[in-house]
């Protein structure tokens, strides 16, 4: 695999068919004199087709040279690119979601070949994007037949302009979004028989899953894989049926990562290998907690490296950045390189309603670098149709929002000695445990609305699915109430990480993973504190009945050399801004029985929260954050204010600390017995060297 440097990922997206040719270089100097290094942008199979296929182009007739469009000459792209020494994420789809009218795939795909759609529980087409368009079965033959097609053309522009071969390309983009693109909840994809009939993908994913079928631990009973049928409706309750229902969600993330992995194996096919470039997926901005497509096992498919596509309202909202640094956080502890792929950098409206504004960005992007995030690919560097308050425009003025761009690598790289190895310091551990969330994707209508958290059927011993989730997610908002840092452990890729922490907490699910819990259980016998939030777990993913590490009672007990306490209520259900302050409270109580000592706390004495709207309010609030991250001897602090004004705050170190040398735009700060004061403006992060 390529040297991964996050100084060479940085950059943003140029979409060259959208922009007037003469205007190319324009933008394209503003961006390297910005410092971006990596362009990246769409290659829409769908744009540059001008012809049907036939035998003598078997991908349709293709326009690279513009010579139908001069929007469409690649060939002259690349050449700018490369005339600024500059690299190009290439992002070649097959689909591209741009926004067009046939949602990104060529129009004789998804309106002349009706077998390789995508089918509901109806057995009716699913519609991607907007509806616009019908959206393929992932795996089919001939749909794979017909990205093949694409990709053999691809080779032809991509090769020659490979980085090692003396041009611009050193990364590509297997597909975009990989999903079901906005049809994820449960019974929308995909039905298609390829993956349902006799034998097909389905029966071979349980078969690869379970080896026999007498291990399917499904309360009906089956003589052969090829006789189970996809799930077709959601009960009211799944008790000791959990299993069936979950594996069809488990499916779901198995047929993406085999697509994937699908699309690497063309590439490679055609000489495109991952030491001549770094292969890249991005996910589609859905609440994990929503989609539990498993960030690890998308990596892995990739062979190289996965983005999350971060959109945000202006000025982001404390519970916008609870949801950012949440997912930062999954990805930090799963992940061997956590990056943005799709950062804002603009809005979709032309006509604008609310700015993009340059401290927006700015805020933004370092709430995701406090939380682990290497490297930013802007979207977008230039307004476009829909789209709009970029830092350049579609002629390339500069706007002010490109000092963000330019400032942003100075701090992380000139600024930070060793940006790449640098690691966030966290105080407890908050369980992700996928089963869980799986329950709560059930019966989600919408997973792709990731503002909002379901809540309701299947059942599991009478708990909602969606309880457990929330919870997960309150619980991270409920640990900076108290002024500390929890971090996410994705207990089935990193139960090593169980053991940086004094404290880790368990959000109470109906179900749990075996794996879990006796990860869980070592984790305490030797000398660790486990918390459970909530209710306690009633069934393993089998659906077998549970008791938990043999029977545990409310209160605080004893458990091998470490103990166990259970809060017999849930602590993390209130909304972002709004969780009751005895709820905090007693979170606080359960870090002090830990003796949690943060590496550093953030506290604050002004409690007001003035609100943007004429009826301000005063609430019990700290909306502040403080994250260290430490390499090779060096030590960073993030303080963060979420508050729509200016507030002091008290930051307690317990590592030592004399001197605060800001490297952002405020003064540096004097640390005295381990005390310092910080007066942070409205929506602001600032950066520190802690000496």
């Amino acid at each position: 695999m390529m040297n991964i440097q996050a100084k060479e990922i940085f950059g943003g997206e140029i979409q060259y068919w959208r922009v007037d040719p003469k205007y190319w270089e324009n933008i394209i100097r503003a961006f390297a004199e910005a410092g971006m290094r990596t362009v990246t942008s769409y290659v829409p199979w769908e744009c540059h087709i001008v012809g049907a296929p036939d035998e003598e182009h078997p991908a349709g007739v293709l326009d690279f040279t513009g010579e139908v469009d001069p929007k469409l000459n690649l060939m002259h792209f690349l050449e700018l690119v490369e005339k600024y020494d500059l690299n190009l994420n290439f992002r070649c789809g097959p689909f591209c979601c741009a926004e067009l009218l046939y949602g990104g795939h060529p129009k004789f795909l998804v309106t002349e070949i009706d077998e390789i759609n995508s089918l509901n529980f109806e057995d009716k087409p699913t519609r991607g994007y907007f509806g616009s368009s019908n959206q393929p079965s992932y795996l089919h033959p001939l749909y794979l037949d017909w990205v093949r097609k694409w990709y053999d053309e691809m080779a032809k522009i991509i090769i020659p302009h490979l980085k090692v071969n003396g041009g611009c390309i050193t990364m590509i983009n297997l597909d975009n979004e990989v999903s079901y693109i906005v049809q994820d909840s449960f019974l929308q994809s995909d039905y298609n028989p390829v993956n349902v009939a006799p034998g097909g993908f389905y029966h071979q994913f349980l078969k690869e899953t379970y080896g026999s079928v007498e291990n399917l631990p499904y309360r009906t009973k089956y003589a052969a894989f090829e006789e189970i049928p996809a799930p077709r409706s959601v009960p009211e309750n799944i008790d000791d049926d959990y299993a069936y229902y979950a594996d069809w969600m488990k499916f779901h993330t198995w047929v993406m990562c085999r697509f994937i992995e699908e699309l690497r194996k063309m590439h490679e096919a055609n000489g495109i290998t991952a030491d001549k470039v770094i292969f890249m997926t991005n996910y589609d901005p859905h609440l994990p907690e929503g989609v539990p497509t498993r960030m690890p096992d998308f990596e892995e498919a990739s062979g190289g490296i996965t983005g999350y596509d971060f959109y945000r309202g202006t000025f982001m909202s404390y519970s916008g950045y609870q949801s950012l640094a949440r997912v930062m956080k999954l990805m930090t502890d799963t992940l061997k390189f956590p990056y943005s792929s799709e950062f804002m950098a603009g809005t979709w409206e032309k006509v604008l309603s609310s700015r993009v504004s340059d401290d927006h960005m700015r805020f933004m992007a370092r709430c995701a670098f406090a939380h682990g995030c290497k490297a930013i690919q802007w979207y977008m560097i230039h307004d476009r149709y829909t789209w709009g308050d970029s830092p350049v425009s579609l002629h390339g003025h500069k706007r002010p929002s490109i000092d963000v761009l330019r400032e942003t690598p100075k701090i992380l790289f000139d600024k930070i000695k060793n940006w790449d190895a640098m690691k966030p310091v966290n105080d407890i551990g908050i369980i992700y445990d996928l089963t869980a969330h799986i329950h709560t994707s059930l019966g989600d209508p919408m997973p792709c609305n990731d503002g909002n958290l379901y809540i309701g059927n299947p059942k599991i011993d009478g708990v909602n699915a969606g309880i457990a989730s929330k919870e997960y997610i309150g619980l991270f908002r409920i640990a900076e109430q108290n002024g500390v840092q929890a971090a996410a452990i994705d207990i089935h890729y990193s139960d090593a990480s169980l053991y940086k922490y004094p404290l880790i907490v368990y959000p109470g699910s109906p179900v749990i993973a075996a794996k879990t819990e006796e990860q869980l259980r070592k984790y305490v016998e030797n000398g660790g504190v486990l918390a459970i939030t909530g209710i306690l777990p009633t069934r393993y993913e089998t659906g077998e009945k549970c008791c938990l590490f043999g029977g545990v009672q409310a209160g605080e007990q004893t458990l091998g050399k470490g103990k166990v306490i259970f809060v017999d209520a849930y602590l993390g259900q209130g909304e972002s801004e709004k969780d009751s302050m005895e709820d905090i409270s007693r979170f606080g109580e359960v870090l002090n029985m830990a003796k949690v000592v943060p590496a550093v706390r953030i506290s604050s004495d002004a409690f007001v929260l003035a609100e943007w709207n004429r009826a301000p309010s005063v609430q019990p609030r700290m909306l502040g954050s403080a994250v260290l991250q430490q390499a090779n001897g060096e030590t960073i602090l993030f303080v963060m204010n979420h508050n729509p004004d200016a507030h002091e705050f008290k930051l307690e170190f317990s590592i030592p600390c004399t001197k605060l040398v800001c490297l952002t735009e405020e003064q540096d700060a004097v640390v005295e017995n381990g005390v310092c004061i910080l007066d942070i403006d409205r929506k602001n992060c600032q950066i520190y060297r802690v000496e």
